[in-house]
């Protein structure tokens, strides 16, 4: 059976445990994956669950007998696609996970036996260097006894895990973008966790149960070496990084989703316009109908039809000011939607997306909006006079005006700079109600913004990249993600 969700092929949740779980890659070798799903076959532990992926094959992969199978219409990588197998492999209930590229098979009865049967949660099939004459002398051996043999690195030909190992740390990180490094990078961090003896690891013997082709220098690479080279040159810094500092974070697996967001607050004032707006779909249209590569979602407390392109999810009707409950709003639904990876929160009402950003995106940015002026201008004084705002406005008088309108990056750092600007509003407010803070609130949140982005250096990205002029009806549009009134 085949399953297509958003242009993806699925393999479906299966009611039959499987201990054994075997998934294998594939991009445009169809020689190659004919003559390696045969090996898989003849050799297949009893009762596994065999996946194949076909990571966006012209033409495509046709479904083997008794294999699932599952499609991505266009070529994702290989991050992409081992996640895929991950999460297939997982739903299926299986316990033993077995990773493997097109390229490399089994070549023995019960090759599997040795992995299953280690106390190591994560091994991997290893050759120490290419077998002919020409040598890459870039791994080393570091320990053997009679079961394991350790190495300094790691190849990524065939993949053992055991269940519990993903769930402790996750799948292999997008931030890898298509690929290279991303299973050193999980093996290091199931090693960090302290679930395995060594980071890289195979069993004794494994040259008499599998065969790589790519050991043996019998196949062409799928990925030109070109961008190999482009993917190693950006990768090997994050990976390095994370090596040296024992990172252990856990990275979700399964599919994830890009995120537009905006409110429309519509029971309470606003204390800019001194005016209630109006809960209508038109005050959005523009907006939803600018946003691809995405979905949109309007967080509202009254607005009961969304405008094409856009889904409402409701939220309560909560007396504060709006500027600050957009961010609790924002926060709590990114909380509750883990299945999202890259997320916008935007203005709806002057705001439109000109082209996707999503691939553009650099890890560990943030993104936000800016106005042409500086902290010293009269009005962002005048309207924030509380003294944690006063003393921003002192400290930084001549830096660029960040706007509230726009916030970009991954999930968890918008999620955490929501959170941030809903700890300083209550902070205030408490102040307020013990009278060490005076009676007259700011109007907005452009200087609450502000403080949260300052503490986050030079992670901040803002400027003609991310939006055009602010009010300046479109100037830059010919680079900018985002218009901005």
């Amino acid at each position: 059976m085949q399953v297509t969700i958003d242009g993806v092929q699925y393999v479906p949740v299966c009611n039959l445990t499987h201990r054994i779980g075997i998934a294998i890659t594939t991009h445009n070798r169809p020689d190659v994956i004919s003559k390696s799903l045969e090996k898989h076959l003849k050799y297949l532990p009893t009762g596994a669950f065999v996946l194949l992926v076909d990571d966006g094959s012209l033409p495509p992969v046709v479904e083997p007998e008794g294999v699932y199978l599952i499609r991505h219409d266009k070529s994702l990588g290989i991050v992409a696609s081992k996640n895929a197998s991950l999460s297939a492999l997982m739903d299926a209930g299986c316990d033993h996970l077995f990773l493997w590229d097109d390229d490399a098979y089994p070549i023995a009865d019960n090759w599997h036996l040795p992995y299953i049967e280690s106390p190591e949660p994560h091994l991997a099939y290893q050759f120490i260097d290419l077998a002919g004459p020409r040598k890459l002398h870039d791994i080393a051996e570091l320990y053997r006894d009679d079961r394991h043999v350790a190495y300094t690195g790691q190849r990524g030909v065939m993949l053992y895990y055991h269940r519990s190992a993903i769930e402790k740390v996750g799948g292999f990180d997008p931030v890898y973008g298509r690929g290279m490094y991303e299973h050193s990078d999980l093996a290091l961090r199931i090693h960090n966790a302290g679930l395995t003896s060594w980071a890289f690891a195979d069993v004794v013997g494994s040259d008499k149960l599998i065969y790589s082709l790519d050991e043996h220098e019998q196949v062409a690479r799928s990925v030109p070496q070109s961008n190999r080279e482009e993917q190693v040159k950006r990768n090997v810094k994050i990976h390095n990084e994370r090596r040296d500092t024992g990172y252990t974070g856990y990275v979700e697996y399964r599919l994830q989703r890009n995120l537009c967001i905006t409110t429309l607050l519509t029971s309470q004032n606003d204390p800019q316009r001194n005016t209630k707006l109006k809960a209508s779909p038109d005050l959005l249209s523009k907006w939803a109908a600018s946003v691809r590569g995405s979905d949109a979602i309007i967080l509202a407390d009254e607005l009961t039809a969304a405008p094409a392109g856009a889904s409402i999810s409701t939220v309560p009707d909560v007396r504060m000011n709006v500027y600050f409950r957009r961010w609790l709003h924002i926060y709590q639904y990114l909380r509750d939607h883990p299945e999202y990876r890259l997320v916008w929160c935007t203005d709806g009402t002057d705001v439109e997306m000109l082209r996707e950003p999503w691939q553009d995106m650099e890890p560990g940015k943030i993104y936000v909006g800016s106005e042409p002026k500086t902290y010293a201008d009269a009005w962002a004084r005048e309207k924030h006079p509380e003294r944690v705002y006063q003393q921003f406005i002192e400290q930084h008088p001549n830096e660029t005006m960040l706007n509230a309108g726009l916030l970009g990056g991954n999930r968890e750092d918008v999620m955490a700079f929501a959170h941030g600007i809903v700890r300083l509003y209550y902070r205030i407010e408490s102040q307020r109600f013990w009278k060490t803070e005076q009676a007259r609130a700011a109007i907005g949140d452009m200087l609450a913004f502000s403080i949260v982005a300052k503490a986050l250096g030079d992670r901040i990205v803002t400027g003609p990249r991310v939006h055009t002029v602010f009010k300046s009806d479109g100037i830059g549009r010919e680079f900018a993600w985002w218009m901005h009134k």
